[in-house]
């Protein structure tokens, strides 16, 4: 027993120490106008060459394509790009080191546009109306409902 304490001990000491070694990277956009994002890095190493890539969420489209972005000698960095958000409400950011073919450090971010930016019209609704189908089967269940009282009301009536 002394031996099974001993062990769960060492774990959970293990776990402690090796809670401060994840990522402590940090990755964020905020857009506060309508034309541009700003993206911003912290906790990443120095002076380190990474490559930062944009996409819309709701089509899949690339919107800035790689960018090699460098940390500054704390590990952080500071950037603005110009963007049509309301071509792209709906912003991932990905911040990715790749060594080799190896990737190395990964981050990723969201990002939406202010309320008050215009937004790109919606499709219109070009589905089938359902309205019609929706009455139609509240009045066949209904005929079924008159139906199946009528005919209890004639079964019960009959003598036996």
């Amino acid at each position: 027993m002394r031996f099974v304490r001993s062990l769960v001990l060492a774990g959970f000491l293990l776990a402690v120490a090796a809670a401060p070694a994840a990522g402590a990277e940090e990755l964020t956009m905020e857009c506060p106008a309508c034309d541009h994002v700003d993206v911003t890095g912290s906790g990443l190493e120095p002076n380190a060459k990474l490559t930062l890539t944009i996409s819309d969420v709701k089509s899949g489209q690339i919107v800035l394509p790689r960018t090699p972005i460098t940390t500054d000698s704390s590990g952080r960095f500071s950037r603005e790009f110009d963007m049509d958000l309301a071509k792209h409400p709906a912003l991932l950011g990905n911040l990715y080191e790749e060594n080799g073919g190896t990737l190395v450090l990964a981050a990723h971010a969201n990002a939406s546009a202010p309320a008050h930016c215009p937004r790109d019209a919606s499709l219109p609704y070009t589905g089938s109306s359902t309205g019609l189908s929706a009455g139609a089967a509240a009045a066949l269940v209904t005929l079924g409902g008159v139906l199946l009282l009528v005919t209890r009301r004639r079964s019960g009536s009959t003598p036996a």
